[in-house]
């Protein structure tokens, strides 16, 4: 081999040692790098896996208070069933629920008759208002109803309107005994037949004295009538008339207030109703779709729902003391109704029997005017009163004679 062939191998020998020793720099320098991105990408891979880990205990621990919201949500659902099945079954017509053994009629709550034990009479040997008049009746009239406590009042007013025809006939009477004793007071000063003379002038005389006396007992009379009778009977009309009035319009109030409390709880009702449909709802897209806002969504129902159920249950409260109390003012009321139709017809019954006693009185009366023309006319005598006529009248007693020749 020339020199110059070997230099040229040395160079070659060179530059081939070189590129070798640049490829395993290159090599390690790609090690190096592969390492690098290895230990990268493990360091990420091991973040991923340790947030996803996380995450997935924070889902687990989302989904254990899920599971506790879940079981609260239904022991509070059950609780607040507990606590309104009392009151849902006493609603009557509210989204077609009948409770089997309650019904409501015109806003009053009664027992359904197949399953309501034999209830105790208030008063039961007394046929009383209390006792008889709690439904409310169909108006032959028309098709609506009438309340039980209006036919009541209407007997009262009725009633009512009987006593003031009573003071009307009487009032009528007394005027036609105020005529009847003018009249007769008239009759009495005629001097028709003042001229008949004897026993028969003197009764006759008496007949026309017992016209007058007849006429004072007649006005006094009646005098008597429109005092005792006629006046205490129209006062105790206007009277009557403040009571009916002021007993019409208490029940009527607590009436209307019972129905507005009704209304208003079918209302309650209405909205628990919705509340729970929605709960409802909110928790199937729960069991479909898990995320935090389907969990504050359902959280937000139950809320509205406890809340409607609350309100629901102070609205039957309401209701109940309404009805209660208008339970307690019925029999209060209809008591005092008893009373005063007791109190009215025994007034009247008096007064027809003070009436009465004035007729005997009036006809005792009358029959002492009568008697001294009895006694005089059995005292007249056609041969006494000639007698008398004669002794006053005579002119002679010497009879005339016949002429003799």
């Amino acid at each position: 081999m020339s020199e110059k062939e070997f230099r040229m191998y040395l160079v070659k020998l060179f530059y081939d040692l070189k590129n070798y020793i640049r490829e395993q720099e290159l090599c390690s320098k790609i090690t190096d790098s592969l390492q690098e991105m290895k230990d990268h990408f493990c360091k990420d891979i091991l973040e991923v896996l340790k947030r996803n880990k996380e995450e997935i205990l924070e889902v687990k621990e989302s989904l254990n208070q899920l599971k506790s919201s879940m079981e609260s949500i239904t022991n509070r659902q059950d609780h607040l069933e507990d606590r309104t099945s009392g009151n849902e079954d006493k609603i009557y017509n509210l989204e077609n629920k009948v409770d089997p053994t309650e019904k409501m009629i015109n806003c009053v709550t009664f027992l359904h008759p197949d399953t309501m034990p034999e209830q105790q009479l208030l008063k039961p040997t007394e046929w009383s208002y209390c006792d008889y008049f709690w439904a409310d009746k169909k108006d032959p009239q028309g098709n609506g109803t009438v309340a039980g406590f209006e036919l009541l009042l209407q007997k009262q007013l009725k009633g009512k309107q009987m006593q003031k025809e009573m003071s009307e006939f009487d009032r009528e009477r007394i005027k036609i005994e105020e005529e009847y004793a003018k009249n007769l007071a008239k009759l009495s000063q005629n001097f028709l037949a003042a001229q008949e003379e004897g026993s028969l002038g003197k009764a006759w005389a008496q007949v026309k004295k017992s016209l007058a006396d007849k006429a004072e007992v007649h006005l006094k009379f009646s005098t008597k009538l429109h005092s005792e009778v006629e006046k205490p009977l129209m006062n105790f009309h206007e009277n009557f008339k403040k009571d009916m009035k002021k007993c019409d319009h208490h029940i009527a109030d607590l009436r209307k207030q019972l129905t507005s409390r009704c209304a208003s709880v079918e209302k309650s009702w209405k909205a628990l109703t919705e509340r729970q449909r929605d709960l409802e709802m909110k928790t199937q897209q729960l069991e479909i779709k898990l995320s935090n806002k389907t969990e504050e969504d359902i959280k937000k129902a139950w809320r509205k729902s406890t809340q409607a159920g609350d309100d629901l249950m102070r609205r039957v409260d309401l209701y109940n003391q309404a009805q209660s109390k208008w339970f307690e003012e019925m029999v209060t009321t209809t008591l005092e109704l008893e009373r005063l139709e007791v109190e009215r017809v025994e007034m009247i019954r008096q007064h027809l029997c003070q009436h009465t006693q004035l007729r005997h009185e009036t006809d005792m009366f009358n029959q002492s005017t009568v008697e001294p023309v009895d006694q005089l006319l059995r005292k007249v005598d056609p041969a006494k009163d000639r007698e008398l006529w004669v002794r006053e009248h005579k002119t002679g007693n010497i009879r005339p004679v016949d002429m003799e020749i």
